[in-house]
Parts: C-alpha cells; sequence; structure tokens
C-alpha cells in the first residue's frame, strides 16, 4: 500500500507505546504454543518491518517467511532480521496478501501463517475472502491462521461509539471510526498512534463485522475451527503505566471496548 512506502518505519512509534506491551501479550499467549515443535515454518503476512518477525523465531519458530506489500517495509525487515542471531532463518519477499499465491520456496506449505493485523486491510467481504485464500493456500493441511485482529462485533456502530469516547488514547494507540461502509458491512478507522509529540504516526484501515470473517473464513478454503480469544489485560502493573490507576471509568471502557483479539483459524 502506498501508505505504507510513504510510512516507512515510522510505522515502529506504535511498538512503542505500551498498546503494543498489551498487543504482544496477547499475540505470544496464543501462537507461542503453535511454535514449539522443531521444524516448525511460519508464513508472517503484513510482516512490516519485520518486527513479530523477528520475535516469531526468539519464541520457538524454525523459520520465518515474511511478506509484505511495502517496498520499504521489506527492505526494513531485512536491515532488522540482519542484526540478530535469526538472520539465516528468515526470508522477506514483496508481496499483496489480497492476490492468493504460494510463498514456500520448496513448494511446501507453512505450519502457521501469522497476521499481526493483516485481515484489518479488508474494506469487503471479497477482499477478506481472498486474503483467507491465501492462507488456506499457503498451509499444511493440519495449519493453523493465528492473527491479531479487530475486537469481534457485529453491532458495531455501537461499538464505534463507545471507542470513540474511551480512555485508549492513553494507551498511545487511538482508533478513529469514520462512516459506515455500504452495506452497512463494518466501518474504516483512521490509527493514530503516538509517544511523543515529534513521534506520531497515522494511518488507515478497517473493522468489518464478527460475521462477515466467519463467512470470508469458509469462502477462503477454511474449513476448520473457529476461535476468537478476546483481549486480555496484563493487570495493575500496566494499569499504571498507562495512568489509569485512579480511573475506574477509563479503565473500564478499554475492557468493554477492547482495540483487538486473536483469531486462530485452522484449515481443516
Amino acid at each position: 500500500m502506498a501508505q505504507y512506502d510513504a510510512i516507512g518505519t515510522q510505522y515502529d512509534v506504535i511498538k512503542k507505546t505500551p498498546f503494543n506491551k498489551l498487543e504482544q501479550f496477547n499475540f505470544r499467549k496464543h501462537i507461542e504454543p503453535f511454535l514449539q515443535r522443531h521444524g516448525t515454518k511460519v508464513l508472517d503476512l503484513a510482516c512490516g518491518t519485520g518486527f513479530y518477525s523477528s520475535l516469531l523465531l526468539e519464541w520457538g519458530a524454525s523459520f520465518v517467511v515474511g511478506v509484505d506489500i511495502s517496498s520499504s517495509m521489506v527492505n526494513a525487515a531485512k536491515a532488522r532480521i540482519a542484526e540478530t542471531p535469526y538472520a539465516s532463518q528468515a526470508r522477506f519477499v514483496q508481496g499483496n496478501g489480497i492476490i492468493p499465491q504460494e510463498y514456500s520456496a520448496e513448494n511446501k506449505g507453512f505450519d502457521v501463517v501469522s497476521g499481526a493485523w493483516f485481515l484489518n486491510y479488508a474494506s469487503n467481504l471479497d477482499q477478506l475472502a481472498s486474503m483467507f485464500r491465501t492462507i488456506s493456500t499457503n498451509l499444511n493441511s493440519n495449519g493453523v491462521f493465528i492473527g491479531i485482529c479487530m475486537h469481534p462485533a457485529d453491532d458495531l456502530e455501537s461499538f464505534a461509539s463507545g471507542v470513540n469516547n474511551s480512555a485508549w488514547a492513553q494507551t498511545g494507540v487511538h482508533y478513529e471510526f469514520g462512516n459506515v461502509l455500504p452495506g452497512g458491512v463494518g466501518f474504516p478507522i483512521t490509527v493514530f498512534g503516538s509517544v511523543s509529540p515529534d513521534s506520531k504516526v497515522e494511518f488507515g484501515t478497517f473493522h468489518l463485522k464478527k460475521s462477515l470473517y466467519e463467512q470470508a473464513a469458509r469462502a477462503g478454503g477454511m474449513a476448520g475451527r473457529i476461535v476468537w480469544q478476546n483481549c486480555e489485560f496484563p493487570g495493575e502493573t500496566w494499569r499504571e503505566e498507562i495512568g489509569l490507576q485512579g480511573d475506574d471509568d477509563g479503565w473500564r471502557s478499554l475492557q468493554a471496548y477492547p482495540l483487538l483479539c486473536t483469531l486462530l483459524v485452522w484449515k481443516e
């Protein structure tokens, strides 16, 4: 996407926020158990600057192929991995996850496909189904997709209102919902990330209905279980870090209107 060629490594501002600690806490909890078997191969879609690609290797993956639509992101991912002990265990390529194709050099499937903020770039059912087709095309028959996604909800109008009036800005990341998409399938969102007045980033994405995700998964060739893991919060230390230790209403607004979940979908 052109917006990411322009943003480049500025995107990593988000990785320095308290929000990312919450994101990592949830993602690691659900993906790490699938990385422990020796030889586990992972396809990391929308890999960005390789932030999670490196962590997937640290958490146990044997080999990671990272794919991103932005050439500047892919170059940044290559530079990042070169500075780690995992340089020989990763490969990064430019590709569009909405156009199904195989990414394994050996024409063998992956054990896990990860998508830390991948599916949220679909603006309609057809695009979402194509993304799931990319996932199913690259998974082994017993493989699983694990992704960080928007909170699962079908009544997105009330959810959007709640998010727009919540305390999420305290975490360094907040969303602003735009006008409803055609057909009422969801909303466009502007994501704002900031760690200081001079260190900010913003970009666009989408929040589609939960039911569309499940419909798209089946249309895209994912026939196995679909499991939504709701956002879990790390505890009082993180609450203090974001300045809500004395703000019960603000804290409850995060729990009532979480900005993320972890989605697991098995191929068979």
